[in-house]
């Protein structure tokens, strides 16, 4: 029996030219398209203003700092004697501590330059042996205070907008703190220039949470500098 076997025509100019034939309407209206998206990001990007910022360590520091005491009990010839307990209110003069040489038997007392509140700690800071007395007194008062990078600190100026988020209070949960520079110290201290900030609704935040005043507070900042548009930053970088 004669095997069978399928022909399979070779595909014809005429076919090949109606295979690859693109309708001139198709290329018109997509040129069209592209060139309409192009206009709507130039538009775009002109019209939109994206601030240029600076970011700082924030310092947040209360006026009324706290006492500090340290002692150790290893020194067989002195002798050490906390005179108040933990969690004690005492004012400025009250005694704290009383500091016993063995060998002469002086008394030495040290009494609380500040009032406030007792802390009372052992082993402090990688040192088991070591007693920390502690007077917070409370804070009435603080001032906020930046320490911009070396870099950029130039275009720090008066007035400009200041958002402070700070590490104890993570800016997902509590917000952040909102202000202004109000000066700018034209002399680099330590590597870094510093600029006072005044927070324009005290420590409440953007979402309306009230921070509790503490002693110190840290996070970071950002300065919000010049507004660019976002074509000024585009082509900005290319030429």
């Amino acid at each position: 029996m004669p095997e069978s076997v399928l022909h399979i025509p070779e595909r014809s100019d005429e076919m090949q030219e109606i295979i690859g034939y693109v309708p001139h309407w198709v290329i018109r209206w997509g040129v069209s398209i592209i060139f309409i998206a192009l206009a709507i990001i130039l538009m775009t990007s002109v019209m939109i203003q994206y601030p240029d910022t600076l970011t700082a360590k924030a310092l947040i520091n209360a006026r009324e700092q706290p006492q500090k005491i340290t002692w150790y009990t290893t020194d067989p010839e002195i002798s050490y004697e906390s005179k108040v307990k933990d969690a004690q209110n005492v004012i400025v003069g009250d005694t704290l501590v009383i500091e016993n040489d063995q060998k002469t038997n002086i008394i030495t007392p040290i009494t609380a330059k500040v009032s406030g509140r007792t802390y009372l700690l052992k082993g402090v800071e990688n040192k088991p042996k070591a007693w920390m007395l502690l007077v917070v007194p409370k804070v009435s008062n603080y001032e906020v205070q930046l320490r911009l990078p070396v870099h950029g600190a130039g275009k720090v100026k008066k007035g400009q907008r200041v958002l402070v988020k700070l590490d104890a209070y993570p800016q997902d949960e509590f917000g952040f703190l909102e202000g202004e520079i109000t000066e700018m110290v034209p002399v680099s201290i330590d590597n870094y220039y510093r600029a006072n900030v005044k927070l324009t609704n005290g420590l409440i935040t953007n979402v309306g949470k009230t921070l509790p005043i503490q002693p110190l507070l840290q996070g970071s900042a950002e300065v919000m500098l010049d507004d660019k548009r976002i074509s000024s930053r585009i082509f900005g970088t290319l030429f």
